[in-house]
């Protein structure tokens, strides 16, 4: 398959403030900033070892960092540059550990402050992509993704790509690192009641309840040949009915492992000679027929399909089945060409294009699959669509984020 679903891809619209990463109080008119760097040294090792000769490990030491990101954060103007260096190589670990260090060490009137929060108030996300980027990179790995999965509904449109792309596919342990770093206190940071608040009764909401149950199989848990067989037999019946069968796909797609649907989806190819994935799409879409030729111009009638929120998620996580770094591949050429392709004014549309490459920076051995994949599909480098795509301080700081 191996197709970019079709979201619902609007205007972009300003980023919310609902987010909370804590309680602390707007630093707005307050004393100016101070940095306390303790007793400890100064000197920051190395983020990774590039030696083939020396394969020591590696210890972070956050508190160079801090004082760069403090000097920076500090000033009436501050500068993108040294946030584009101290952020985009750090692993997750090592961000935790920065933003421990510097609520620990950055005080205004006396009070640690949340290097997201103190980035948020500097550079705001909702009228800087370069804040944007920064301020959710900040958050870490598995906070950005609630972060994400809470914004796409208060964005002004339904943009459930966020939504789908933050949670479907993952383990159990992921989702529940996820609903742990939830933060939104309208909903007691609680990513299951937001959901059941925001979500209206359908199978899309029926799908994104299932994931955050987690109760998906795990990768190394092998079902008995009988359920695998059973499987597939139920996907049949869900394609070949009138009506209904729905959800009885989802909780397959939804709660099985990658291993054990790749199985289903080869037995299911050698029993009914087609392809399961494009069946489903094709059973969970609506055909759409572009307007008819007209005898001046002559142009094409061209069908195809709009699949519903529960085809997106089908599409996504199969196409992360079959092969998931060509389908990130493609995530990514998709929104950087939509920010190409209208790169001006208020048109811009980010929100994939960062919430992708956040994503996937956290997993350099998965980036550095996907960057081949993306030079294999498309003959150009990603860091060299990145540069193009984009300008000023977001540039650097996405094309920092790409680097492996």
């Amino acid at each position: 398959m191996l197709e970019a679903y079709h979201g619902t891809y609007q205007q972009l619209s300003p980023m919310p403030s609902a987010m909370r990463l804590d309680d602390d109080s707007e630093l707005d008119d307050l004393a100016p900033l101070s940095y306390n760097p303790g007793n400890g040294s100064h000197d920051k090792l190395s983020h990774t070892s590039s030696s083939k000769q020396s394969r020591r490990v590696v210890i972070y030491d956050p508190e160079a960092d801090t004082a760069t990101l403090a000097n920076t954060l500090s000033s009436r103007k501050p500068s993108a540059n040294p946030i584009c260096d101290v952020l985009p190589p750090l692993t997750h670990d090592q961000m935790l550990s920065l933003r421990k260090e510097y609520k620990k060490q950055v005080k205004i009137q006396g009070k640690g402050i949340n290097l997201s929060k103190h980035l948020k108030l500097k550079f705001p996300p909702s009228s800087s992509n370069f804040g944007k980027a920064a301020y959710v990179t900040s958050l870490g790995r598995a906070e950005s993704e609630g972060y994400w999965a809470n914004f796409w509904y208060q964005s002004g449109a339904s943009r459930r790509e966020l939504l789908i792309e933050s949670l479907m596919g993952r383990s159990n342990a992921e989702i529940r690192e996820i609903k742990d770093a939830f933060k939104d206190k309208r909903y007691s940071d609680s990513l299951v009641r937001c959901m059941e608040k925001e979500l209206k009764m359908d199978k899309f909401r029926t799908a994104v309840l299932m994931v955050l149950e987690e109760r998906r199989q795990e990768e190394q848990d092998v079902y008995p040949p009988e359920y695998r067989d059973r499987d597939v037999d139920i996907l049949a019946k869900s394609i070949r009915a009138r009506e209904g069968g729905e959800t009885a796909m989802l909780e397959i797609i939804v709660r099985r492992s990658d291993a054990h649907l790749r199985e289903v989806l080869r037995i299911y190819q050698d029993l009914y000679g087609e392809n399961f994935a494009r069946a489903a799409l094709k059973k969970s879409g609506n055909l759409v027929v572009s307007p008819k030729p007209s005898p001046l111009t002559k142009t094409k009638v061209h069908i195809y399909l709009t699949p519903n929120p529960q085809g997106e998620v089908i599409a996504h996580i199969l196409n992360g089945v079959i092969n998931r770094p060509a389908r990130d591949a493609l995530l990514l050429h998709h929104a950087i060409k939509d920010v190409a392709d209208r790169n001006q004014a208020d048109e811009l549309r980010y929100e994939l294009l960062i919430s992708r490459l956040v994503r996937l920076h956290w997993d350099r051995g998965l980036l550095v699959r996907v960057k081949r994949a993306y030079q294999e599909k498309y003959k150009r480098a990603l860091e060299d669509d990145l540069e193009d795509a984009t300008k000023g301080d977001l540039r650097e700081f996405v094309w920092e984020l790409a680097r492996t």
